[in-house]
């Protein structure tokens, strides 16, 4: 991945939780377990019970 990561966040299907990784290690788990966010501002980590449980909030900014 290329760009400057703006914003690291997902929204879970299953409970409806946004949640949002802020700083690098910042392991952030949704209320049900189903779905986690990881690497703050320097990477982006999913974990996720099924494939298609979350939808991707992040926002990244390109770089040309």
């Amino acid at each position: 991945m290329k760009g400057k990561i703006i914003k690291n966040a997902i929204q879970c299907k299953r409970c409806g939780d946004i949640i949002e990784s802020k700083h690098v290690h910042d392991f952030v788990t949704c209320k049900c377990g189903a779905c986690s966010v990881d690497g703050g501002h320097d990477y982006l980590r999913r974990c996720f019970a099924e494939k298609d449980c979350y939808i991707d909030l992040s926002e990244v900014e390109k770089n040309d």
